[in-house]
């Protein structure tokens, strides 16, 4: 039964400990993606790009500003790689939250 809970706990902490939801009013309402996501995209390069995301009331991702002042990235391709899978973040919807809300994220490229 301990180690039942110890893995429980373990696994509830890497979904919180490494979230790579980093800061913006979008966290601040309590809203959480839908569906986990990996928030690593698998390339032949390694490094991290940082997207402002624009989020409408229904959970959808309807803009992204690409950060160029934290991201070690800078490749056209790796940004639309990035892009690409930032489109298919889902967010929680609802008629209570504010028409746009803003979230920066975090996308790591890892090695194959």
């Amino acid at each position: 039964m301990k180690s039942i809970s110890l893995f429980i706990i373990a696994f509830f902490i890497s979904f919180v400990g490494f979230s790579q939801l980093l800061s913006g009013d979008l966290l601040e309402s309590n809203r959480y993606l839908l569906k986990p996501v990996d928030f690593n995209i698998k390339s032949n390069i390694e490094g991290v790009v940082y997207y402002e995301l624009s989020v409408n009331e229904l959970g959808k991702v309807t803009s992204q500003r690409f950060l160029s002042e934290n991201s070690t990235l800078k490749s056209t391709m790796s940004k639309m790689d990035a892009v690409n899978y930032i489109k298919k973040f889902e967010f929680l919807g609802g008629s209570l939250f504010p028409k746009f809300q803003y979230v920066v994220v975090q996308i790591n490229f890892v090695k194959e």
